[in-house]
């Protein structure tokens, strides 16, 4: 390969770097600006409200109640989401969506990415590191959730290893504080490298 070609070639890979990094702090941003949108328009237009004869002329109680009433029952649907019969119900429906073409991609990458950023506001993980697993000589990304010490006085680190693309499954690992390695990049960016498939991620690492 010649010194242009790599040139090229290394141009292509910062676009498509920053390029993807753009779509993957964009996505959450307009989903968030989208239901917003959603919950300001659907707010006015609730028929019940401007029944009632003292809200009938005050368009600013209408709003405001129906913007509440909308909170309410999203509030009211994680309720329900939340429980057995949601879950399987939400589960049958997340089923279909993903059979539905394009439809699929959009709104189980849009979960995804809300997922993680759930996972990352809430405080679970507090580090990113790097672990040999499955075996020696192979790293994986992984986020330290907590420490303990053994009672001969060693420290272990609890460590969640995510599967990808999507980061809320995975398993649990305890280590020796001695067994990880930091990868020097915030939770942030370790989970768009997760989401990312590795794309995007950056160009040096901490590793041996």
């Amino acid at each position: 390969m010649t010194a242009a070609e790599k040139t090229r070639k290394s141009i292509w890979a910062k676009f498509r770097n920053k390029f993807l990094t753009g779509i993957l702090t964009m996505v959450p941003l307009y989903v968030t600006y989208f239901l917003i949108k959603i919950i300001i328009q659907i707010a006015p237009d609730l028929p019940i409200l401007r029944k009632i004869p003292f809200l009938a002329e005050r368009e600013f109680l209408v709003s405001l109640l129906g913007f509440l009433v909308v909170i309410t029952f999203l509030f009211l649907l994680g309720i329900i989401v939340s429980n057995v019969v949601g879950k399987r119900l939400f589960s049958l429906f997340e089923r279909i969506m993903a059979k539905v073409p394009l439809v699929n991609t959009i709104y189980l990458s849009s979960r995804q990415i809300m997922q993680a950023l759930a996972l990352s506001g809430r405080g679970n993980f507090k580090k990113v590191v790097f672990i040999e697993y499955p075996r020696k000589g192979l790293w994986t990304l992984a986020f330290v959730t907590a420490s303990s010490i053994s009672k001969h006085g060693i420290e272990y680190v609890h460590v969640f290893v995510p599967t990808t693309p999507n980061p809320t499954s995975g398993i649990v690992i305890f280590l020796k504080a001695d067994d990880v390695i930091s990868s020097g990049m915030t939770v942030e960016e370790g989970l768009k490298a997760l989401i990312s498939g590795g794309i995007v991620a950056p160009k040096d690492n901490q590793l041996p």
